[in-house]
């Protein structure tokens, strides 16, 4: 196992955190949930994704496969894939609010995703990574 760890980006709100104790006592929990007293966000088609209590998003990149990298914007679409994933919605209020004025990303038009009507699938935008705008810079 190669588990990669984010800073802390995350804030969890008590009641955030009560949703996802409940979801992870619906079933059981695996060795990096109880090591680290985190929550599966996405079980994937990549690397499995966790959120921690402590705010920091890890990922099991076994044997380095996908070459994760732990920065902020990668942490974000854990955040937009885990509350598609787990249906905890609330998880979205983890992101960072738009500044007034911000316009929508153009590459997704501010939907943060595109719909791969091949394989029926919702792929995260990857230039403003799944939360509809982009930061000037």
């Amino acid at each position: 196992m190669n588990l990669v760890v984010s800073e802390k980006y995350f804030e969890l709100p008590a009641d955030l955190l009560e949703q996802l104790r409940n979801l992870r006592a619906s079933r059981p929990a695996d060795a990096i949930e109880r090591a680290h007293d985190a929550f599966l966000l996405d079980p994937g088609l990549g690397p499995p994704t966790y959120l921690a209590a402590d705010g920091r998003i890890l990922w099991d990149d076994t044997d380095d496969f996908w070459g994760v990298q732990p920065t902020r914007s990668e942490a974000y679409v854990a955040i937009v894939v885990g509350a598609r994933k787990t249906g905890v919605r609330d998880l979205l209020r983890l992101l960072p609010p738009r500044p007034p004025g911000t316009p929508n990303c153009p590459e997704c038009n501010g939907a943060g995703q595109f719909a791969a009507d091949t394989m029926q699938l919702e792929v995260v935008c990857s230039a403003c990574r799944g939360i509809g705008w982009r930061a000037a810079h």
